[in-house]
């Protein structure tokens, strides 16, 4: 019988040495398994140097004795780096956790993540980078990487599960991202207090992120100033924010084209805020903000903001719906696309008869074409369109589209 060589020649090795690190880079596969393919045969020793992707962790060192594993790891991470010739990055992809301090043995030592961590930086320039750390352990800490530290090619940062220490938001701003596009925030604990600028910034992910703890106390630091991002160019901003000790930054978008926003916390304080920052928006989706009427309270005198590019709208299990969906048909000029899904209203009894903004509601000659309902009680549908009827009869002639709802997250089911 044939072996299985016979039977099917190696062809790969044939292509030539470009095709071939883009092979190896779409794989995906870890910095120490890319290194063993040296090991197939003579034609692949010395690919792996020129690949231009590298994802380097500690979960391919995995053994029973915890710092044995971080020291075959700090030593292939160390090797890697010296043999690894590929400055020019197309994406990095890091993962870490906290070093441990004892080993099986009880031995005490004091890794230190960072190190490695300021060492790739400093050695390698990546387009994307990615520093993530999907344990159950605690945060990551990231300091300062340093003054002269400028990742001049990096479009794409991702950052998942880290703390960003006091110093960490040089990096994010343009000093040391003057390229950069898409920046993703996720899980991450924030213990800065400074303004982020970035003129270059496109896309902008803030993803249930916290305040940083305090190391002494082990309690949530008690920021006395509310983080600044600032980003004039920004186009795409998606927010998710549902602890109700995490702070909901500051942002200054006046180019904002589309965007996010998903709250489940039961606090109230900058809401209003960040509603005067996406009023340049064309496509809004909100889920889980709170009551407008609360929100206004904070509000402090400030001119309600007018939404006059708003063409797409979606109210994702608004409580009280109502009053939002009166501010943004009076303050929203050029609506042309609403969708409710799984919002809720007061009971009739609760309901107030007629609101400030209702009244003027009435003659409002609205551009609407199309209203989509998405629930799942029949009862809250028949009342979402009684309500949008006897608001104004303008909305007779638009299309009214209804549509069963995905069922609700789980933290939403937790706060009922």
């Amino acid at each position: 019988m044939e072996h299985a060589a016979d039977a099917a020649p190696d062809r790969l090795s044939d292509l030539p040495d470009c095709l071939l690190h883009i092979i190896l880079s779409l794989s995906s596969m870890g910095a120490r398994r890319l290194v063993q393919t040296s090991a197939l045969s003579r034609r692949w020793r010395h690919l792996w140097r020129e690949v231009p992707f590298l994802d380097v962790g500690l979960h391919e060192f995995k053994r029973d004795d915890d710092l044995e594993s971080w020291a075959r790891f700090s030593s292939f991470a160390d090797s890697l780096l010296l043999q690894h010739n590929a400055f020019d990055l197309d994406e990095l992809r890091m993962q870490v956790v906290q070093p441990p301090k004892y080993g099986r043995h009880k031995r005490r030592r004091t890794p230190d993540t960072n190190s490695w961590v300021r060492r790739c930086l400093t050695r390698y320039n990546p387009a994307a980078l990615d520093i993530y750390n999907h344990s159950t352990g605690p945060h990551v800490e990231l300091h300062r990487m340093g003054d002269g530290t400028v990742l001049r090619s990096l479009t794409t940062l991702r950052l998942i599960g880290v703390t960003l220490c006091a110093g960490f938001e040089l990096l994010l701003g343009a000093d040391g991202c003057p390229r950069l596009e898409h920046l993703e925030l996720k899980d991450c604990l924030i213990g800065f207090e400074e303004v982020v600028a970035s003129r270059t910034l496109r896309t902008l992910v803030v993803d249930s992120c916290n305040k940083g703890m305090d190391q002494m106390s082990g309690s949530l630091l008690r920021l006395s100033y509310t983080p600044r991002i600032v980003a004039p160019g920004l186009a795409s901003f998606h927010i998710v924010l549902l602890s109700d000790f995490a702070p909901l930054w500051l942002f200054d978008m006046p180019s904002l084209i589309q965007a996010t926003v998903r709250l489940g916390r039961c606090c109230v304080l900058n809401e209003f805020d960040l509603l005067c920052s996406l009023h340049n928006v064309t496509k809004l989706e909100m889920s889980s903000f709170p009551p407008l009427n609360v929100v206004m309270v904070h509000r402090y005198g400030r001119d309600f903001p007018r939404f006059c590019n708003l063409r797409t709208l979606i109210l994702d299990q608004c409580d009280e719906v109502h009053i939002l969906l009166e501010y943004f048909i009076l303050f929203a000029p050029n609506l042309e696309k609403l969708t409710l899904q799984d919002c809720t209203l007061p009971m009739p009894s609760e309901r107030v008869a007629e609101t400030p903004m209702s009244v003027k509601m009435t003659d409002y000659h609205f551009n609407l074409n199309l209203v989509e309902i998405k629930h799942r009680e029949k009862d809250d549908i028949c009342g979402i369109i009684e309500y949008l009827m006897l608001v104004s009869v303008n909305l007779q002639r638009t299309a009214i589209v209804l549509s069963k709802g995905p069922e609700k997250p789980w933290w939403r089911i937790m706060q009922h």
